[in-house]
Parts: C-alpha cells; sequence; structure tokens
C-alpha cells in the first residue's frame, strides 16, 4: 500500500474483505477528511446497531485510468458503499448501471449504492450543499443571486441545487471558458450565466468549487474587490489553514465557511443511502475539527 491508511488497486487486485467495506475513491487523496468523518459516526453508532459491527470507512488512491477496473473490483469484494471525490465525479457517469434523479440532472456522481447489476450513482453534493449553507449562514439560496467558481463534478451538483432551490441568478466563472459555457448549456435555464462580471451582487452566495484553497499557498480565485458585507463566501475546499478567498471575505467584513459543514452533510446523505440511518452529527463534527453547531 502507498501508506498505512491508503489503499491502492494493486492493493485491491491481491485483497479479500471478510465483511462489506465503505470508501471513497479520489487522486490526490491524502487530504480526504471522509475515512475520519464516518468512521466516527460508526464507531458512535455500533453500541446500538450491530449491524454496522463489521463496517469501517477506507480511504482509496484511485486513478481516472484505474476507476473502471477499480469499481469492478470493489463491487467483487461486496462493499457497501463508495463515495467519489476528485478527478471521478463526472467519469463515473458512464460506468454505473443506473443514475438517481439528482445525479442525471447534475450530471454528477459521488455516491455509488451497489445493486444486483452494478453499482446506482448518486449526488449528495448539491442538497449537502444546501443544507450546509443554511446551517452556517442561516439562510439558503432562494432568490439571491449565486456566484459560482468552477465547472467540475462538485459545481455541477452545486448548480443543479441551487436553480432547484430558487436562486434569481447562478453566474458560472470557470478558468476554461468553455467549459463553463457547457455547464450552462447543460443546465438549460435561463437564469444561469457564464463568464465573470465586473460586479457582484450585495446579497450574492458566492460558492468555490475549484480546487484552489487545498494549499495554504493558493491564490483567490475571486478579487478581493468584489467581496463587502451582505455577502457570504461559501469555499468548498478545506485544510489546516483558511484559503486566501475566506481571508479575503473577512478581511472584508463578509461571513463564510469553508468546506467541512458541506463534507458532513453530503457525507451523512450518503451514509444514510448505504445503511438507511441519519449518523449523529456530533462525531462527524468533532472528526472534522469543525467549529461548535450554532444554537
Amino acid at each position: 500500500m502507498s501508506a498505512p491508511d491508503t489503499w491502492t488497486l494493486a492493493d485491491l487486485r491481491t485483497r479479500t474483505f471478510p465483511h462489506p467495506q465503505l470508501g471513497v475513491l479520489g487522486d490526490p487523496i491524502a487530504h480526504s477528511l471522509s475515512p475520519a468523518m464516518h468512521n466516527a459516526a460508526l464507531a458512535t453508532l455500533r453500541p446500538t446497531h450491530p449491524a454496522l459491527a463489521s463496517l469501517h470507512y477506507l480511504r482509496l488512491h484511485i486513478t481516472a485510468a484505474e476507476l473502471p477496473e477499480a469499481l469492478r473490483r470493489l463491487r467483487e469484494l461486496n462493499f457497501a458503499g463508495l463515495n467519489l471525490t476528485v478527478p471521478h465525479k463526472i467519469q463515473a457517469l458512464s460506468l454505473v448501471t443506473e443514475l438517481s434523479e439528482e445525479a442525471r440532472r447534475a450530471e454528477s456522481v459521488n455516491t455509488l449504492v451497489p445493486t444486483p447489476q452494478g453499482w446506482a450513482g448518486h449526488t449528495t453534493d448539491g442538497q449537502g450543499f444546501l443544507e450546509a449553507l443554511r446551517e452556517r449562514s442561516g439562510h439558503g439560496v432562494s432568490g439571491r443571486p449565486v456566484r459560482l467558481l468552477g465547472a467540475g463534478g462538485a459545481a455541477r451538483a452545486v448548480a443543479a441545487a441551487c436553480l432547484a432551490a430558487g436562486c434569481s441568478e447562478l453566474r458560472v466563472v470557470n478558468r476554461d471558458t468553455a467549459k463553463g459555457e457547457a455547464l450552462v448549456a447543460t443546465l438549460a435555464d435561463p437564469r444561469a450565466l457564464a463568464g465573470p462580471s465586473d460586479s457582484l451582487p450585495s446579497d450574492a452566495v458566492v460558492v468555490n468549487c475549484t480546487t484552489l484553497g487545498l494549499k495554504p499557498t493558493d491564490a483567490s480565485p475571486l478579487a478581493a474587490d468584489l467581496l463587502r458585507p451582505g455577502q457570504f463566501v461559501f469555499d468548498t475546499t478545506y485544510g489546516a489553514h483558511a484559503s486566501q478567498l475566506l481571508r479575503d471575505a473577512t478581511a472584508r467584513g463578509v461571513e463564510g465557511c469553508d468546506g467541512r459543514p458541506m463534507l458532513r452533510w453530503q457525507g451523512a446523505l450518503a451514509f444514510r443511502l448505504w445503511t438507511g440511518i441519519m449518523p449523529p452529527a456530533a462525531p462527524m463534527r468533532a472528526a472534522l475539527g469543525e467549529p461548535p453547531a450554532t444554537p
């Protein structure tokens, strides 16, 4: 294995598991807090849910080229459920045997549930974002403009969820302009626009779905002078240090949060798909090092 707590495709080719397991696939994956979060929830639930006694959540370093074989092998190994992170959320669309309506609308998959035919693809990213936004900001996106930074798998799910939740406008800003325009075309909604603008509404919800912010040295994907009080900045990245985007927001008196609340919510919704149980928030929040919940 590449690290004591990380499995690779080479490991999966030779290993078997006596009981079904859970896991997250990504590249890179070392930074993922999903194993700590889910294993904390499992530890809390086991005393009252004996069926979870042998279930653990593993970290799997799988590249894009390895994904088809890895999903086949994990199905053979009777895994009870999987999460997908960068760069797998779009590629997986062609590797599942069925799609939920949410995943079909978002054209993005972050959660896999086993079926007799293979894997069923779901996305909990969009709903996870909406729940986390309400929890951390006290409001949703209904009637508010959204500035979405990025056009990858998570951005697709967030975009679809924001439109379904009644945002007044959704502007997709992506470094690859064609990719942003393609996402807007897929959304097929007059409220969805592509490309930057030289202003940002005073009540805008800014959502960073790029990878800028994963490293403490990353620049912000948004010009700081666009930020002002009344807006809310939701950075879906997370790390040991606040991203430059969130540092800029704080300096300008703008409320915001990093990606840990969304990670917890999308993880909890995935956990419910796998087990039928909504896991407790407290151990997951503690494992993520989140600030205390707002009363």
